[in-house]
């Protein structure tokens, strides 16, 4: 089961716009639709109006404090020995996206708000009374995001400042690197080195370079061009596969010897070359270099706080790790053993758990890893130290304690919490057989179909007498694009075969367009049809009807549909389960839950709702 995803991007903080995209109608109810239908239907509405709005609360939780508080600090509710402020309920409130406020007014729309916040504290005293966050996995995944955070805050204040790139060391490198000098390289790319062997004796022998790559290599668009790939400087031409020699000592016109690219060999040949100004990479270099001196920066700090730290390896976690590598199951690794150091640092230590958790997190299936002191030790340099002692580093300049980190770290630790509560009394405990699957397609065909889809060329005028004369004018063989570009016309989207395509979902948006395009003639000009960019000219090449989905697509979508309807209604009886549990320690001060949202604010937050 897949956890729920409850985080919310730093980068939508102050995202308050409804989502406008046309939604594909396949015929199932997509998780935005579910959301929505329970919130207008039913007071208890889920784990997915719980997943939504929580983001609003992380979101709130992680941008912090940006608009001027008016709400009081006075308790709103009590859960436990939490209590949920005023401010909190309208700094949430606030950030929740429009299309998914309650459709309700008064007092109904502020309790709804509140029992988000209410719930998601009883889900967090589930959580702490089954003293998940001690578990070895959770323990350590907390750990690590902790010090992600931490270091990456040392990064951005002690050490990327330090990296600072002149013009003198851009131009130093463009010319130590010989990047004044570009060559026009041609190739021919095959399958095999014998098959480059054949054709290299072929070209030796006298054979046009064009003609051969035209007829052998494997890319068509260089087959094209008669296997030109374009002037390259020596950066450029390592990338491909032609190593430096290759390129600076080869003469022009020489074939070179079969190299790989990849699983693949090409031969490449040199046919001329210019000089480049660094101005002309300036911009490309100084990111490069000002990235490259980062790492080298970081990489310093961090082995210089490792020596100063004395980091080391102990010979007794060594021998729990080759111990414990080798146990069947995870209670068996959660054995005393677990907790003994694997490498200590004056201040802390790596204990074994932590560190075999790391190996599965990276997925190493290398023995070595488990068992060879040297791999142990090169391992763990390369993924726990550089985050470990950079985050030592910033606890003790105390960033951990200014409020934004504060604040994130502990909305993190509480997130971490409720996705493991919800996957293990929720996601761990239910399932899907093949027979129900199978069955849910059978009883809705029509969820699982291709929808019918037209693709076409396309041009769209500006009103339609400028449209009646573009086709006045056309024969249907003109290459549409470029006319469109010459006459600065609005070009729509195209796929990979270079035309627009439509699908019966787009009848909607463009009732009339999709009538006369299921209308047309294959190849025929048609139209003037208004659409909401202009009037559209249109020339169909393909129409395909509706069909059923490819089998396997198909159990994938119902099984997702029905986990996900399994998963709400599990949610929905655990949820009534923990408010029977905690009923008596649930209180709700109904006068600052009136003035937390007052009728003015309530009143515009259900009304944006109403008008989306």
């Amino acid at each position: 089961m897949s956890e729920p995803n409850i985080y919310v991007s730093l980068a939508v903080c102050r995202a308050r716009e409804p989502e406008r995209n046309v939604v594909i109608d396949t015929g199932a109810e997509n998780p935005r639709e579910q959301v929505l239908r329970r919130r207008n239907n039913s007071v208890d509405m889920g784990m997915g109006r719980y997943l939504a709005m929580w983001a609003a609360l992380a979101l709130a939780t992680a941008c912090g404090q940006n608009r001027e508080q008016q709400a009081t600090q006075e308790p709103v509710a009590q859960v436990g020995d939490v209590q949920i402020t005023g401010e909190q309920l309208r700094r949430f409130a606030l950030d929740v996206l429009p299309g998914l406020r309650p459709a309700k007014q008064g007092q109904a729309a502020r309790q709804d708000y509140l029992q988000t916040l209410i719930d998601r504290q009883l889900m967090l005293r589930a959580a702490r009374d089954m003293n998940l966050a001690k578990e070895p996995a959770i323990r350590v995944k907390g750990l690590l995001q902790r010090r992600e955070y931490l270091a990456n805050l040392y990064r951005q204040r002690d050490l990327h400042p330090r990296a600072q790139i002149d013009d003198a060391d851009i131009e130093r490198f463009f010319y130590e690197q010989g990047l004044d000098r570009e060559r026009q390289v041609t190739a021919i790319m095959v399958s095999t080195e014998a098959e480059a062997q054949k054709v290299r004796q072929q070209l030796v022998a006298g054979a046009s370079f064009a003609e051969m790559a035209a007829q052998h290599t494997l890319d068509p668009r260089v087959a094209e061009r008669g296997g030109k790939l374009g002037y390259m400087n020596r950066s450029m031409a390592r990338s491909i596969g032609i190593p430096n020699q290759v390129f600076d000592d080869q003469q022009s016109n020489a074939i070179s010897a079969p190299l790989p690219i990849g699983p693949r060999f090409h031969l490449v040949r040199f046919i001329d070359e210019r000089r480049a100004e660094v101005s002309s990479q300036r911009e490309f270099l100084a990111k490069g270099l000002v990235k490259a001196e980062k790492i080298k920066i970081e990489q310093q700090q961090v082995e210089l706080f490792a020596y100063e730290l004395n980091w080391q390896l102990t010979a007794r976690g060594l021998a729990n790790v080759r111990s414990l590598a080798k146990a069947q199951t995870e209670a068996d690794r959660q054995h005393p053993a677990a907790n003994a150091a694997l490498f200590t640092y004056d201040g802390g230590q790596v204990p074994v758990d932590e560190y075999l958790e790391v190996v599965k997190k990276h997925q190493v299936t290398n023995p070595a890893a488990l068992q060879d002191s040297a791999a142990i030790a090169a391992f763990a340099r390369r993924t726990i130290l550089p985050e470990l002692m950079l985050a030592e580093a910033a606890q003790k300049a105390e960033y951990h304690q200014q409020p934004k980190a504060a604040r994130w770290l502990a909305g993190a630790a509480e997130e971490l919490l409720v996705k493991a509560i919800y996957q293990r009394q929720v996601g761990d405990k239910v399932a899907v057989s093949e027979a129900e699957i199978d069955s849910y397609i059978a009883a809705h065909p029509d969820r699982f179909m291709i929808p019918e889809s037209i693709c076409f060329d396309e041009l769209i005028a500006h009103d339609k007498q400028e449209a009646q004369q573009l086709k006045e004018h056309l024969t249907g063989e003109e290459e549409w694009v470029t006319l469109a570009e010459n006459r600065n016309l609005e070009i729509r989207p195209r796929g990979e075969n270079g035309l627009v395509c439509m699908h019966s979902y787009n009848s909607i948006p463009y009732p009339d367009l999709w009538q006369a395009l299921q209308q047309a003639k294959i190849g025929s000009v048609e139209g003037p049809v208004q659409t909401r960019e202009g009037f559209a000219l249109f020339k169909v090449a393909s129409k395909k009807p509706a069909q059923p989905e490819p089998t396997q697509q198909a159990q994938q979508r119902a099984q997702a549909m029905l986990l996900q309807q399994a998963e709400q209604r599990r949610f929905d009886q655990w949820l009534a389960k923990l408010h029977m549990q905690y009923r008596d320690e649930v209180k709700i001060d109904e006068e600052q839950l009136t003035a937390a949202l007052p009728e003015a604010l309530l009143a515009s937050l259900v009304r944006e709702t109403q008008d989306n």
